[in-house]
């Protein structure tokens, strides 16, 4: 099964690559053949199809230089708007130095600029604007330089080693939220640069001996692969912002609370009984990273971008309190193990809350709207238990949306929860394969879930291993209204027949046409109020009355008289 998620993963990021090269197909065709002249103005060369360059013809595409280290070969004022790559480095030998510089190049093949060939330091790029699916790269193009650059793309490259990335404005604009820049090993340099996204991420992975500071970022953000603090600590990351305000970056900080309310993301690793609390992330590839750490709470925790959390190579982790909305994973772990997931709010994810590899899991009082693929995807977990929380999904695929998903779970109870399905009512709401010792009720409660596809009578069967709930439910707080109601339409909670509190229950509040969820409006409030108000004022009228009679003398009231 975990196989056949990726596939789907990898289909919808081929589909939405391709549509991506449609949409920029169509950019440069504006204004016609007469816009692109136009632009092509004052550059010495204009071309509608893409060049390769090698050792055969370098010196004939440079105005300067002979391609040694102090006098590299200058490749300028180029102008190229083509559907294949704009300029390919294929052919040059090592130790032949050359810069491309201040040239226009429009792609729609794969990248922009191309370098085929291992470089050390020779290669260049300069004071360009690179338009292209990716826009500057190679999976050899070590030791490059790309400094005082525009690139557009919608897919941002990724680069090995030895980058050199300086002053450059980067922006992606894909609809498909990747990357802006990617880098990995060592001795990379990426400073002063501003990026714009699209809840894309700036991908670090496994980075030492590399600097990345005073950079910009705008709707993006950073995302860590690297989980070890000793390769954290061999570099320099600083002064980066993100919408504005810091990047936290938190290392080996133990017996802390961290309040990271003025932070626009938070990454902790290697840090041990440390709580991070009131976060507040907004238009982020993801909200916050928890890597290699133990006993580490997270509370009052907002994102509102991509997703959400990842916990990975963690022991003792607590998650309450936060409010998650995005549109890739909620909550997504990794190898963990004594994980508490309590009082959250998730909506709009296509994976909910997503855990593999884990053991002792308490997953309680949680709230998941609007799901896309699954509310609960669990993978290889032993001990589990849930209860108590509420998942609606949106399955529109019967078989591979779900609203819960798991494999390999052992040793669980799964009760006093609420499965709501609002998309295609045909599709099976549940899957759970290669199961061992899960009870999908409590057998001294005689309580099991809510099912919406289920009829009202008897018990149901979870679809994959053929697991029976003995005891599913549609009204377990006794308030007259359905899960389904209560969720979907009244918003009330279906665990307490009186949401707010008040003495009355949530039925008779609605029927009543007062709030169920405003402990301050109650039926019987309103006509309590009006008999007060109608007393008080009654008789301050009649008060009145007496007094203007009795001042004209019509009626005679001894104690009203003017002494």
């Amino acid at each position: 099964m975990t196989s056949k998620k990726a596939q789907k993963i990898a289909l919808k990021i081929c589909l939405t690559s391709v549509l991506m090269l449609i949409l920029i197909s169509q950019v440069p065709s504006i204004g016609g053949t007469e816009r692109i002249e136009e632009q092509a103005s004052g550059l010495n060369a204009y071309s509608t199809s893409g060049i390769v360059i090698n050792d055969s013809n370098i010196a004939s595409y440079s105005s300067a230089g002979s391609g040694a280290s102090d006098a590299p070969y200058i490749i300028d004022n180029l102008y190229i708007n083509t559907t294949d790559y704009p300029v390919r480095f294929d052919g040059v030998s090592a130790g032949t130095y050359y810069e491309l510089r201040d040239s226009h190049l429009i792609g729609r093949g794969t990248y922009g600029v191309y370098i085929h060939d291992i470089t050390n330091g020779e290669a260049s790029i300069i004071n360009c604007t690179v338009e292209a699916t990716l826009a500057i790269g190679g999976s050899n193009a070590k030791y490059l330089t790309i400094d005082n650059c525009t690139l557009k793309f919608t897919q941002g490259s990724h680069y090995r080693e030895g980058l050199t990335f300086t002053n450059n404005i980067v922006s992606n604009v894909g609809i498909y939220s990747g990357s802006v820049i990617g880098i990995h090993d060592q001795d990379n340099t990426v400073e002063n640069n501003i990026f714009y996204g699209n809840a894309s991420s700036f991908s670090v992975s496994r980075v030492t001996n590399t600097i990345i500071r005073n950079n910009i970022l705008h709707k993006t953000g950073f995302y860590f692969s690297t989980d070890e603090a000793a390769e954290l600590m061999n570099n320099t990351i600083e002064n980066n912002l993100i919408n504005g305000r810091p990047f936290g970056l938190f290392v080996n900080r133990n017996n802390e609370i961290i309040n990271a309310e003025n932070y626009a993301q938070a990454y902790i690793v290697n840090s041990t009984n440390t709580i991070v609390e009131k976060l507040s992330a907004t238009d982020v590839n993801i909200g916050m990273q928890v890597h290699n750490c133990t006993e580490i709470t997270l509370r009052d925790i907002e994102v509102r971008g991509r997703r959400g959390i990842e916990v990975e190579n963690t022991n003792d982790i607590l998650i309450k309190d936060s409010i998650l909305e995005g549109y890739g994973n909620g909550i997504d772990m990794d190898e963990v193990d004594n994980i508490v997931i309590q009082k959250n709010h998730l909506t709009g994810f296509e994976y909910g809350i997503e855990i593999a590899y884990a053991k002792d899991v308490q997953i309680n009082n949680n709230t998941l709207l609007q799901m896309g693929e699954s509310g609960f995807y669990l993978d290889n977990i032993t001990n589990f238990e849930m209860k108590f929380n509420i998942v609606t999904s949106d399955i529109q695929d019967p078989g591979s949306d779900l609203v819960f998903y798991s494999w390999e779970l052992q040793n669980a109870l799964i009760y006093y929860n609420v499965f709501i399905n609002y998309g295609n009512l045909t599709a099976p709401l549940m899957h759970d394969e290669n199961s061992i010792n899960v009870k999908w009720y409590d057998e001294t409660l005689e309580i099991g879930n809510h099912y919406s596809d289920w009829n009202g009578t008897g018990t149901y069967t979870i679809p994959g291993d053929g697991n029976i709930d003995l005891y599913p439910f549609i009204d377990i707080d006794g308030d007259n209204l359905t899960e389904n109601a209560e969720v979907m339409v009244y918003h009330t909670n279906p665990f307490e027949a009186d949401s707010d509190g008040d003495g009355f229950d949530d039925y008779t509040e609605i029927m009543e046409g007062t709030d169920p969820l405003d402990p301050k409006d109650y039926p019987g409030r309103g006509t309590v109020l009006a008999i007060v108000l109608g007393t008080i004022f009654g008789l301050g009228l009649i008060a009145a009355v007496l007094y203007i009679l009795n001042r004209k003398e019509i009626i005679n009231i001894p104690f009203l008289k003017k002494k």
